[in-house]
Order: structure tokens, then sequence, then C-alpha cells
């Protein structure tokens, strides 16, 4: 590791005149190999860029390619001793760090899969993964297992990165014998089921570095590509080995929860050139802090379906920036289609998922499997070498969804049932209609509601469970579920949510619950879903009588809740997260607490401070002495400038302009 020094000056320098928005000349781009594995790639990459940034992290700590490379071999010894095997599984249950990488790469070059375990996940939920992952080893941190026990939900030995470092170091970090290949399984991502088990998507070498070594990014040794995206989420394949293969450097933004603030922060401070987003962070920046993605030269966006209007406002406000619209399932890792989206593109145009990228073949078939005209709708397969090896310990829903591909001419070669509707138009673009299932994503993620309902049930005062999805007035698709009680139980709805995200990630919690007698049926006894009743204003969607706020904090703390949640009246004690809240109206919340009372609250204190009574109270407690008098006067002015309006609207047009300044100066 080497520290800020000339070396990051001089790459600073390097990338801060790299925003042409034009793509890079692929001088030393390797040529795709199905036969080779990801980390053959990697070592030849640390070769020809040795002494370059690999890794950026901490704000001022770099590791090079050559000392990664290096690194990585002594951790892939470490764990041949810990009894790691070619065909083997290894745990990584860390967050965004180096540590994480040089776990993934070591893993990789013992000849061991991967499996990612979201530390956010809940202890019901990592239970059955890691058990159903089997992993010989886990791969964590002292500061991680040290509080919550959480090595206790896999029976597997635990390496602790940090604390073994010294042994780690110790061992030979000469190259190994290769011990894998392109067919080798890479990793193990695990995504929502049916069944309310999630299942685990095996994608081999050959899967990652086709993502890698293709053209609808064009990384090069220049670019500085933002880590963001949750190690679990496979948007972190791309951010991590689309940057490693091509020369290109990772920033690690290490804060669980960035606000938009230090998210701009961490893309100005490294340099960052390439970055991936979830559609409706996408949204939330350019609705707010658009400014923050301007350094930026290459931007792709997906996991739903993009915003027009925010396209558009991106395209006007990024001229250097290319702006891409990536589509693809985990099963066909991470990209299946591309789409670089045109500046002159109608304002009001749906944005296509685009064309397969190199090495990717897509069809669009009809119910009987065969290929339908351009322009008709039909499901969209996916072929080539992106395609997953099938679902870990599930034979038989690998054999639903890969089907043999009879349309590529090659014996033994899969294509993924994607279950999205699609149409695809005689230029070769594809057009996404929607979903042939009751699958959605929730902030880039994919949900089986069937799942959600399944593991709704699960609790031991719910009878039944239906659950929908519906989208707030911004857009932002919310599930919805309708419980009816056990046995005449009472049903808190902070509970509700409470025990959910004890066997569920966040992001499958629904947003709201309502209590129904019961659930209504159709004739032949099914649930009758579009006899469900819409969202209220009232108290179903809280968990607490509504008492209104009181003083003046707490009244405009709760006029920013109702407007970034969308909903009418928020009690006192109303919760954030059971109003609908999610991480993204978190970030939402900092940047207009900081506009509207000039406190810079941290996001640790949002997710902390859930109500409007305990929010108000800490702002208050936030605030100095100067700063809270300020706040009082901006109010007292502001009712006064209301009074003065109205008394002398009509006065002339310079006393307008006069207090409309006013009016800005206090705001």
């Amino acid at each position: 590791m080497i520290g800020v020094g000339s070396a990051i000056r001089e790459w600073r320098h390097k990338v801060s005149s790299h925003h042409s928005g034009r793509p890079q000349p692929p001088a030393l781009a390797p040529d795709f190999d199905r036969a080779r594995a990801i980390h053959s790639f990697f070592s030849e990459a640390a070769e020809i860029y040795a002494d370059r940034p690999a890794i950026l992290y901490g704000g001022h700590k770099v590791i090079t390619f050559v000392e990664l490379d290096r690194r990585s071999n002594s951790f892939a010894r470490y764990l041949r001793a810990k009894s790691v095997l070619p065909g083997s599984v290894v745990g990584l249950f860390l967050p965004r760090s180096p540590e994480a990488i040089i776990a993934m790469v070591g893993a990789l070059k013992a000849g061991a899969a991967f499996a990612p375990l979201d530390p956010s996940y809940p202890a019901d939920h990592l239970a059955f993964i890691t058990a159903d992952a089997a992993p010989v080893v886990v791969v964590s941190a002292a500061s991680m297992t040290s509080d919550a026990g959480s090595s206790s939900l896999w029976t597997a030995p635990t390496i602790l990165i940090d604390a073994e470092a010294a042994a780690i170091a110790g061992e030979d970090d000469s190259p190994l014998p290769e011990a894998a290949s392109g067919e080798s399984p890479g990793y193990v991502m695990y995504t929502s089921g049916t069944t309310g088990r999630p299942k685990g998507a095996v994608i081999p070498h050959r899967a990652v570095t086709r993502l890698a070594l293709n053209s609808f990014a064009d990384l090069g040794s220049r670019d500085v590509v933002l880590q963001f995206a949750p190690l679990a989420f496979d948007a972190s394949t791309f951010e991590i080995w689309n940057a490693l293969l091509n020369g290109a450097a990772i920033a690690i933004v290490a804060e669980t929860h960035p606000s938009f603030a230090e998210l701009g922060a961490a893309i100005k401070d490294y340099g960052v050139t390439a970055a991936w987003l979830t559609a409706s962070l996408f949204h939330a920046i350019v609705d707010r802090q658009i400014e923050i993605l301007k350094p930026l030269r290459l931007l792709l966006a997906g996991g739903d379906v993009l915003s027009p209007r925010h396209v558009r406002r991106a395209l006007d406000e990024l001229p250097d920036c290319r702006i891409v619209n990536g589509y693809g399932p985990t099963e066909n890792t991470t990209f299946t289609c591309c789409y670089e989206i045109p500046r002159d593109i109608a304002p009001d145009a749906a944005i296509p998922i685009g064309r397969p990228i190199d090495h990717t073949k897509v069809y669009v078939l009809g119910p009987d499997l065969s290929r339908v005209g351009a322009g008709e709708e039909g499901e969209l397969f996916a072929g080539g070498e992106g395609v997953a090896l099938g679902y870990l310990n599930r034979p038989e829903l690998t054999a639903e969804k890969f089907l043999a591909d009879p349309f590529c001419g090659e014996p033994g070669r899969l294509m993924y049932r994607t279950g999205d509707l699609v149409r695809q138009r005689a230029d070769g673009v594809v057009e996404f209609i929607g979903r042939v299932d009751r699958q959605v994503k929730i902030r880039g993620k994919r949900v089986e509601v069937d799942e959600v309902e399944a593991l709704i049930r699960r609790l031991p005062q719910v009878a039944d469970a239906a659950a929908l999805v519906r989208s707030r007035t911004d857009g932002e698709r919310q599930i919805i579920a309708f419980v009816t009680a056990q046995g005449g139980a009472t049903l808190p709805l902070g509970e509700l949510r409470q025990s959910m995200l004890e066997i569920a990630p966040d992001y499958m919690v629904p947003a709201h619950f309502m209590i129904l007698d019961e659930l209504p049926r159709t004739p032949n006894g099914k649930v009758d879903r579009a006899a469900l009743p819409k969202l209220g204003g009232g108290d179903e969607q809280t968990a607490a009588p509504t008492i209104m706020a009181a003083d003046d904090a707490e009244r405009r703390l709760a006029a920013l809740w109702s407007k970034i949640l969308k909903v009418g009246s928020v009690g006192l004690d109303a919760n954030f997260f059971d109003l609908g809240g999610a991480s993204l109206d978190v970030m939402a919340l900092q940047e207009e607490i900081l506009r509207e009372f000039h406190i810079d609250a941290p996001m640790t204190a949002l997710f902390e401070f859930t109500t409007v009574r305990s929010l108000a109270a800490h702002l208050k407690t936030r605030a100095a002495p100067a700063a809270e008098g300020a706040v009082e006067a901006a109010s007292a002015d502001r009712q006064a400038l209301d009074e003065l309006s109205l008394r002398k609207q009509r006065q002339s047009e310079a006393l307008k302009r006069a207090s409309r300044r006013r009016a800005v100066s206090i705001n």
C-alpha cells in the first residue's frame, strides 16, 4: 500500500483531464477467451499496470495492481492451508473494502468460488444462504463478528482477514498454479425466489470475463470506477472486474448509507470517471444534486425502467458524459443489453434496453419457444457466454429456467428465460414492455412478490397475506401488504415491519401494511387482488396514534416527511419507515433538513431517530445556540413576510422585488 504522495497526485492529474466523453482506444485491452479464468486476466493486467493504482480507498490510500496481485496470491495460499480446494465455496461476510477485493481475487486463485454475504441481511436470510452455499470457510473481519455474533450464522470456520493479517502476509506471494478454467464457478449470487427461499445463481469465470472484456463501457487505464454497489448485488461485478481487467482503478465508497454530498465528494476526490447507479438512485440524484455527476465521462443506470424526464435532464446538464441504459438479470451476469442514449432522443421517448453486448445473444420467443417477428411482443431469452451454470442445489428450477439453446448451433449451450416481455425493432434494438410474472424491481433489486407473501405468512401472528406493488406519485415502486390476524391477535404495524426485517432484506419488506378482517376472494377461492383496498391517508399506515406536531420545528419536519414520502398528514410518533420510507428517502431528507434547518444531520442519525418527535429533539441538540436563533428568526421572518404579502400585494413592482429578495435571503 502506498500513501497519497506523488503517485496518487499523478494519477488524479491524469484522470482530471480525461472527461472528453469519447471512448478510449482499446490499445491494451485483451481479447476475450472463454477458456481462461478471471484471475488469469487480472494477473496479466497486474504485469502491465504494475505500479498504477488498482484500489483507491479511505480518502488517501492506494493499493497498486502489483500489490493486489501479490496479496491475493498470499491469501489464496492461506485459503489452501485452511482446506479450501478447487470447486469449494468461500463465503465473504465483508462490506465494500480493499479486504473484500483481496479475498475475492484470492478465492478465485485458490480455485474456489466466492459467495457474498451482505452484512445488512437479517440473520434468518444469511443462515439460509450459508446453509445452502455450504462454504468451506467464511472470510470476515474482527469488527464485524465481535458485536452481533454473526459467525454463529454458519458452521464453517471463520477467517478474520484483519486480525490474521500477519499470518496471511507470511504466505508466499508468488503466482499459484492455475486451478480454474473459464467454465469453473466464479461466484454464487443469491436472488429472490417465489417460495420464500432465495436461489443462488452459479456464475462461471467466462461469464465475468465476457462482461469485463466488452465494448459497451470502453474502460481503460485512465479510468476510475466507483465501487458503490453492495457486494451481494451483481452490479458490483461490473464495478470490480470491468475495472481491474482493463487497468482501471476502483474507488471504494466505504459509508453504508452515504448522503448525496458524500457520494459527490467520493466522485470528486477520487477522480471517478465511470459509475453505475440504480434507476431509483439516478432519478434521485438528477432531481436533487445532478452536479455531483459532472466529473463522469460514463454513467450506466438501470435495474429498472429509466424515466425519460430524468434522462433528458441528465443529457442536457452532463454534456461530456455518455449515458447508458444497462439491462440484465443476475443469471446472465449483470448486463445482457445496453443502450447508449443519443443526445437527440425525444424528451418523452421510452428508453430502450438496447442491443446485446459482445458475446451475448438475445431471442424474443413466443409461447411455443419459436421466434416472433420484428416489432412483435415476446419473452426475452438470453444466450451466449454470460449465461450462468444454473441454480445451486435447485435442479428442478434450473431445468425450468435454463433451456437448451436451439438457435446458436453449438450443442450443450444454454439460454436463460428472463420472464421479461419485450419487442425487438427491425434495427435490432430491444424495447422493454413488462413482466410475464409477479417479479418486480425495488430500488434496483429483484423481488418476487410471491416470496414476500410467503415470508409474511411465516410470521406467527399472521393468518394470511397478500401483497402487490403500487407506485408513488414520484414513480417509485413500493410493496403493499394486506394481512389478516391469527386467531384474533392484535397486529401492531411497527411490530409487523420489525418482524419482517428479522427474516428478509429491507428492500423486500413492505412499505405499508394494511390490516383486514379477511382477504377478498374470487368465486374459486383465490385472493382477488383487484379487490384489495387502496391505501388511505390515515392510521392504517402508521404504527402509532396520530398526535400532531406541537412546535414549529416539529411542524416543519412533519411537512418535509409528507413531501418526501408523498403522504398526507404525518403524526408526531409515526415511524419514517412505517410510512414507506427507504434509504433513498433518507438521503432526500438529509438534503431537505440542511436546506430548511441549516443543520447537516448525519445519515446515521436519520436512521436512528425515525419519528418526527425524536428527530426534532435531536436536531435541537445539534444546533448551536446561534444557529437555533437563526432558525427561529427565519421562521418568524417567513411569517412576517406572508402577512406583509397579504397586506401589500397590490403595491409597486419594486416593493415586490425587494420582498422576493428578502424571502430568498431567509430561505
